[in-house]
């Protein structure tokens, strides 16, 4: 035995001699699973602990991201459905305002769309809530009937036609413990079905019914940045990704009566802003009638909301799900900030939650607004320090992109818009969508130097969440920055008056970047590896991110992501999902931290394809 102990003790010690070779972290490489604690791999010793080598270890670790991040838009999709359903039962104040759109959605569900609307909330809400709890052997039907024909057989040839996400992700999870699978491409594989999963059980849905709740996007004039908020206004900010609640707060808010209290209490109004992708929606529909004198302005992404309620004017933040960081609390605490979730899933300690219900959904935002204006007249009383840039002008923006909107613009017809990609005045079309990250010293940089490349080369720019807000703050989003674009692209912002970047919204709106794509294939009769269109991830942060990556893996697109998600331990994996997958899904992962090397690859891609569909 004390040989033996002696033994073990070597090994262990030799493991803890050994520096871990990660090539993002440089800390080493955890299968997160091992009781003794962190694996050490390097090229001396390429087994971890428990056996798992390098390859396992960062497909095991990807594929738990995927998971969180298909988990996290279900969720929010089934809390839709539950919404939608409470408003066709009659239990909640809150109203269908696009019955056009559910119709049009049931009927192409094969149901009967000249039911009552109120019928129609219940049907469509009862489908999604099926879709979302398939088994994994029950295709999604939202796959059979939205998907393309050639991306259908691409998936059930390499067995990624996925069922319901809640299935697939608990199938997932089991193949995420020890010593279960031990096959890195078969995990990998594993984040490609819920890639599938997450667009059509996730992001559809929540685009559809977010719509349908809120009303489809109207292409709207925006406000952005910090330079928003207004001292003398009862100031409420809506942090997060799920706006309904926020929307009916707005409506409240612009009652007389609410405005009268705020007066009296010695306010100019009530605002109530957007950060983050919840914003980037309530900006969408902001000039509708209920909400115009209300909405006061998109102020940014999540590395900014801790400056925003440091400005000492922010009586009420409101945080759903998601990205509400953990600091929120102490700048709350210092600068006079009452801090409220409104989701289940969002808690900090000693912080007041109210969980947003549609059935009692009134009062509840009654309550959100004689909470600010009581905290206005604190704010007022004490005479407390107003943290504001000198600079007070805000940036101008164009929001409120869809499918829908940009068709509109070219005359209600998409084959327009693929003359003129034939022509070369639009060389093609990138995806800018995601987070921003402060690794590397990023902080909105990557996502500024990449998109002013690419409209330089002729290549329009679609962004979506915090991408959109950096497009916005640095005032990207405007008809006057076709003067920065190439000549051709210039010339097409000026005849069809479109902005060289375009914002569809929240991240979640990657889904609606999806359907533009399909509805391209569809016209062109190509499939989605084929056109001149790519997604970049510049600034790639949380687990959303990694869903929304396997997702436009799975689509068959060429997809940037910078910095490298930590699989640099694997050459494997790099080697899969940079090359071989090309021989999967038609899709590429292209790991690029140089904006202009990564525009290069970009552009190289897209003048690929165009010689392929003729184009050229």
């Amino acid at each position: 035995m004390a040989a033996l102990s002696q033994g073990m003790s070597t090994v262990f010690e030799r493991f803890e001699a050994q520096q871990p070779q990660c090539g993002t972290c440089k800390k080493g490489l955890s299968c997160q699973l091992c009781s003794d604690g962190p694996c050490r791999i390097n090229e001396k010793s390429p087994l971890g602990v428990c056996g798992a080598n390098g390859d396992l270890i960062v497909a095991r670790n990807l594929l738990q991201l995927a998971i969180i991040g298909t988990a996290a838009n279900t969720y929010q999709c089934r809390n839709l459905a539950n919404t939608l359903k409470t408003i066709g039962e009659g239990k909640s104040s809150l109203r269908v305002k696009d019955e056009a759109k559910l119709q049009r959605m049931c009927q192409g569900l094969g149901i009967d769309h000249t039911k009552p609307v109120s019928e129609l909330a219940v049907l469509f809400a009862d489908f999604m809530l099926r879709e979302i709890n398939k088994p994994v052997y029950e295709p999604l039907a939202l796959m059979d009937l939205f998907a393309l024909d050639s991306r259908k057989e691409v998936w059930k040839k390499a067995g990624l036609y996925s069922g319901g996400p809640a299935s697939e992700i608990i199938t997932a999870l089991t193949k995420c413990m020890t010593n279960v699978n031990n096959d890195p491409v078969d995990l990998i594989n594993t984040a490609l079905r819920l890639g599938n999963a997450n667009e059509y059980a996730g992001l559809w849905g929540i685009t559809v019914m977010q719509d349908i709740i809120m009303g489809t996007a109207e292409l709207v004039p925006g406000k952005n940045n910090i330079a928003c908020l207004d001292p003398e206004t009862v100031n409420i900010i809506a942090n997060g990704h799920q706006p309904l609640f926020a929307s009916l707060i707005m409506e409240k808010a612009g009652a007389e009566s609410f405005q009268s209290a705020a007066r009296r209490a010695g306010a100019r109004g009530i605002k109530l802003y957007g950060s983050l992708c919840e914003g980037q929606q309530l900006m969408n529909v902001s000039s509708r009638e209920e909400y115009k004198n209300v909405f006061g302005g998109q102020l940014g992404n999540w590395i900014q909301e801790e400056l925003f309620v440091a400005t000492g004017i922010v009586d009420v933040f409101l945080m759903d799900m998601n990205c509400s960081v953990p600091t929120l609390k102490t700048l709350a605490d210092k600068y006079g900030t009452t801090l409220i979730s409104t989701d289940p899933v969002v808690r900090f300690a000693d912080v007041e939650s109210l969980d947003f219900d549609p059935a009692v959904a009134d009062k509840q935002a009654e309550r959100v607004l004689e909470t600010a204006i009581e905290h206005f007249k604190l704010r007022k009383s004490e005479k407390r320090i107003v943290n504001l840039p000198s600079d007070r002008t805000t940036t101008e923006c164009i929001a409120g992109y869809t499918t829908e909107t940009v068709l509109k613009m070219f005359g209600n017809s998409i084959q327009s818009f693929i003359d003129e990609m034939k022509k070369g005045n639009i060389k093609g079309v990138v995806a800018v969508a995601g987070c921003t990250t402060v690794r590397h010293g990023q902080g909105g940089s990557s996502i500024h130097d990449l998109t002013m490349e690419l409209i330089e080369r002729d290549i329009l720019v679609v962004g979506a969440g915090c991408c959109s807000s950096t497009h916005q703050n640095t005032g990207l989003s405007t008809r006057e920055m076709a003067r920065h674009a190439g000549p051709k692209l210039r010339s097409i912002c000026e005849k069809y008056d479109v902005p060289p970047v375009i914002s569809y919204g929240s991240c979640t709106d990657v889904g609606k970047i999806l359907d533009t794509v399909a509805a391209l294939c569809w016209t062109i009769g190509c499939d989605a590896s084929q056109l001149p269109v790519a997604a970049s991830v510049p600034e790639h942060m949380e687990q959303k991110a990694i869903a929304d990556i396997f997702t436009a893996l799975s689509t068959g697109l060429l997809t940037h992501v910078s910095p490298e998600p930590m699989i640099s331990g694997s050459p494997k994996v790099v080697k899969y999902l940079t090359e071989g997958l090309v021989d999967v899904t038609g899709g590429r992962l292209l790991l690029e931290d140089d904006a202009i090397k990564a525009v290069d690859a970009i552009e190289a891609h897209i003048m690929k394809n165009r010689k392929l569909l003729k184009f050229d």
